[in-house]
This record gives C-alpha cells, sequence and structure tokens, in this order.
C-alpha cells in the first residue's frame, strides 16, 4: 500500500488572527433526531466529551476529517483524532459539544454540516472520557474557506483518505489499571498512527459503511 496516498489534503496551524466566526446555537445549526441531552445520560461518573466524523470528498476521493492534538497539550498530547472534546457547562447535547468543539479548534461553522448519524459511544480508558461520536458531511470547498486549526490546541487538521486504510487493522492489547482491552491501530503516512479510542470509533465507522454497502467508500 502506498501510504502517502492516505493524507490527501492537510493544514498546519499558523499563530495568527484567524478570524473564526462567533460560536452561535441559532441559525444554521444542524439537527439529528434521537440526540440526547446531556442531563439524561448516565455516564458513571466519567467525564462526558463528543466528536465529529466530517466526511468529504476531494478528488472523487471519500475521506474523513481529523486533526493532531499539540504536544503541548495536557490530554492526549500529539495524538491523532477527529475534532470534538469535553462537554462544558452550557453545553445542552453531545451534539452541540461536538459542533462547538469543532468550531474552536478548526473554525468550521457548525451550519456547513449536514448531520447522518449519531455512532454508539465509546471510551477512552487512558483519561476515563466517554466519547459520543457523530458522523456528517461536510462540503470540500467549505472545508477549505473556512478551516484555520488553533494554534493552542493543534499542529494541524488533515483529511484521511479512507478506502486507503487497511481493513482489519493492526490489533494490539492494551491495559489500564484492572482493565484488559483490545485496540486498533490505523497507519496513515509511516509517522502517524491512528489508535486509541479515535481508531475503535473509526473501525467501528468503518465496519458500519462495509456492512451496509459492502464497500468502503460508501457516500
Amino acid at each position: 500500500m502506498d501510504n502517502g496516498e492516505i493524507i490527501l489534503q492537510e493544514w498546519p496551524s499558523i499563530a495568527d488572527e484567524r478570524g473564526k466566526e462567533a460560536w452561535s446555537v441559532s441559525g444554521g445549526f444542524p439537527h439529528l433526531d434521537g440526540v440526547p441531552c446531556w442531563r439524561d445520560l448516565k455516564d458513571e461518573k466519567r467525564r462526558q466529551s463528543a466528536v465529529i466524523l466530517g466526511c468529504t470528498k476531494i478528488e472523487g476521493r471519500f475521506s474523513v476529517l481529523c486533526v493532531k492534538r499539540s504536544t503541548c497539550m495536557r490530554r492526549h498530547a500529539g495524538q491523532l483524532a477527529f475534532p470534538g472534546g469535553a462537554r462544558e457547562p452550557g453545553d445542552e447535547t453531545p451534539l452541540e459539544t461536538a459542533l462547538r468543539e469543532c468550531h474552536e479548534e478548526l473554525g468550521i461553522p457548525p451550519g456547513k454540516f449536514s448531520m447522518e448519524v449519531m455512532l454508539p459511544k465509546e471510551y477512552a480508558y487512558s483519561s476515563d472520557f466517554v466519547i459520543y461520536p457523530f458522523v456528517a458531511q461536510v462540503d470540500f470547498d467549505e472545508i477549505r474557506r473556512y478551516i484555520r486549526p488553533d494554534p493552542v490546541e493543534l499542529e494541524s487538521a488533515f483529511l484521511v483518505c479512507i478506502d486507503r486504510l487497511r481493513l482489519p487493522p493492526e490489533l494490539f492489547w492494551g491495559r489500564s489499571e484492572d482493565r484488559t482491552f483490545m485496540y486498533p491501530v490505523f497507519r496513515t503516512d509511516g509517522k502517524r498512527v491512528i489508535w486509541g479510542a479515535t481508531a475503535r470509533i473509526l473501525w467501528r465507522f468503518l465496519r458500519s459503511l462495509k456492512k451496509q454497502n459492502g464497500v468502503v467508500p460508501c457516500l
């Protein structure tokens, strides 16, 4: 496999005026049926978070938007992830959390996403987070227009061509306190890997695409 074709586009973070629009939940805020409120979710005292799998096509190839965390971050430093983050007191739903965090990290307005589905929750065992993932469509031209990776939180943002990822991925065993678990690893360009909770979310997503359509990509 030519791993050089997995990363289709990359935007490094730049310490400048980002020109980001103010966050707002009104006017163009995307809707998705069946999304619960945070107050109705019982997560056994785990930290709560949500992420967006922003899917787009570039030159006819189906890809998903990922970020690389800054090495200065207190949690998950330097890791590859989906845009998103922790619940804040003003967030009413996991969807609002995911879109707010994506907007803060990348500058993409929430109204540019067309929501598709909420995936089953996943756990980040090392940091005790429960993660609620959302799949959404976003036009590549809108990504290019708005994307400004936050230099405080991110090193870069990039598009991963998902039909070039190895399936099934490499599998490893991990351990957290008294818990032993299996985790997948997806290799991108030889230097960067997607692992942990992000890889489990991605693997579940790819399996659902293949189950529905027999092939990846499907959209």
